[in-house]
């Protein structure tokens, strides 16, 4: 792709926002975002990362498309990749096994063949991505690459991703139906984050991602490179939020706002932050006591996933706008005894006329940017048909000339030999001459 290369548009259907982005992949593959968009939602919604009201998310929906259209208008939106989360989305561990004849070099082809294997357990749950973490041949390890191995047997260890079924189709109900735009293709949401935020060198080291949404916590664990271990926790920020609204006399807004202006995940530090007739003690009490049980959540999911903390040497990486909060990341860091650093934009990723928060927009980026690791991806835009330019009239000198030359035509006599017949007729129809068929006799003849 050049400079002019199509537009690719990702959505992000989240449970506090809709996001819309648009971007540009150059020939290099560099991704340049060109803008993003959003519309808060209501909090029923979306629960827990799935559509529950298919026509106001369109609704919603709509808008964003609205703004993201007239940033690249003349040209129109028609198709977008949605980004895929929430409360379902977890990995599963499989082993996968094939036999070949004897002596068969393992090529790309068999591979894949091997991989098309995997299937989700449980009949309502949608296959979004299988991620090797071994390969076998004829029992020998040979990482994630065997391509060029000679053997009888291969096998592989994957953990296949996968949701709800529900998810998938209440997404396309919203996009789809209601909307008339159609998917090119979807993407999982926390690997794209992990692609976008982690290093190469993180990931083969050992590494735990942690995405703090609205109402889910996903946590992805990585080492050698691969991707070992995918859980989603239902427990976000919007919970510190409900807990403010059921247990003090505030709105869902204003407990929204004492949340993130003084709010803070580490109760001892509460004095610190003041605000006028606000008793900012008591509600730090309940903001660190949700934000421990996150905390503590997370810190499980290495048990779950059968690695110790000297295991992840590169820590933990968080993102998402509930790690925004106030001394998260260093009750985090405390309580799993691992490194904890924010997330941020890589300098690869170029912004062009588009306005971020390093905390909460990295989500959407993040589809974007995933779709520039691919090897190919279709447009998400048409080009306005062009209409046919009017002919201009013609001038009325024109139409003068024309009749000119009528006249001129009348006047003109035809030639014809020895003035016969014809010279006669032609004086007849000037003269308004009608004859009768007896007076064309000769003419017959």
């Amino acid at each position: 792709m050049n400079n002019t290369s199509p537009y690719i548009v990702a959505i992000e259907i989240g449970s506090s926002k809709i996001k819309g982005a648009v971007g540009q992949i150059d020939s290099s593959g560099v991704l340049t975002v060109k803008g993003i968009e959003e519309e808060k939602q209501h909090p029923n919604f979306v629960r827990y990362g799935c559509v529950q009201n298919v026509m106001e998310v369109a609704n919603e929906l709509n808008r964003v498309m609205t703004k993201l259209n007239n940033r690249i208008s003349p040209e129109k939106i028609s198709a977008v990749y949605l980004g895929v989360g929430g409360r379902s989305l977890k990995t599963t561990p499989a082993t996968l096994g094939m036999s070949l004849a004897n002596d068969t070099e393992v090529t790309h082809e068999i591979v894949s063949n091997l991989l098309n294997r995997a299937r989700p357990a449980g009949s309502e749950v949608e296959l979004l991505a299988v991620e090797p973490e071994d390969f076998l041949v004829d029992g020998k390890s040979q990482g994630v690459d065997p391509v060029g191995v000679l053997g009888r047997e291969i096998s592989a260890k994957v953990n296949i991703v996968s949701c709800r079924s529900q998810l998938m189709r209440n997404l396309k109900l919203a996009v789809n139906e209601k909307l008339n735009i159609d998917i090119n293709g979807y993407v999982v949401r926390p690997m794209a984050m992990a692609d976008l935020v982690l290093t190469v060198d993180e990931k083969r080291l050992g590494v735990m991602m942690v995405d703090c949404g609205a109402e889910t916590t996903t946590v992805a664990i990585y080492k050698k490179g691969v991707l070992t271990y995918l859980a989603t926790i239902p427990l976000g920020s919007r919970h510190i939020t409900r807990d403010l609204t059921a247990l003090l006399p505030y709105t869902d807004e204003r407990a929204e706002e004492l949340k993130r202006v003084v709010g803070t995940a580490n109760v001892m530090e509460a004095h610190r932050a003041t605000m006028d007739e606000v008793d900012t003690t008591q509600i730090n009490n309940i903001v660190s006591a949700r934000s421990a049980e996150i905390i503590t959540n997370i810190n499980a999911q290495l048990e779950y996933a059968g690695v110790a903390a000297s295991d992840l040497p590169a820590g933990i990486v968080v993102v998402g706008g509930g790690s925004m909060l106030r001394g998260f990341a260093e009750e985090l860091s405390k309580i799993t005894t691992l490194g904890v650093r924010r997330g941020a934009l890589p300098a690869i990723v170029r912004m062009s006329g588009a306005k971020i928060s390093t905390g909460e927009d990295l989500d959407v980026i993040s589809l974007l940017y995933e779709l520039s690791l691919q090897e190919s991806v279709k447009p998400c835009t048409t080009a306005p048909m062009k209409t046919p330019e009017p002919e201009e009239p013609a001038d009325e000198e024109d139409f003068a000339d024309e009749d000119d030359e009528e006249e001129d035509f009348l006047d003109e006599e035809p030639k014809s030999k020895s003035g016969s017949l014809l010279g006669g007729l032609w004086k007849k129809i000037k003269g308004q001459v009608t004859d009768t068929p007896d007076d064309l006799g000769d003419y017959d003849e």
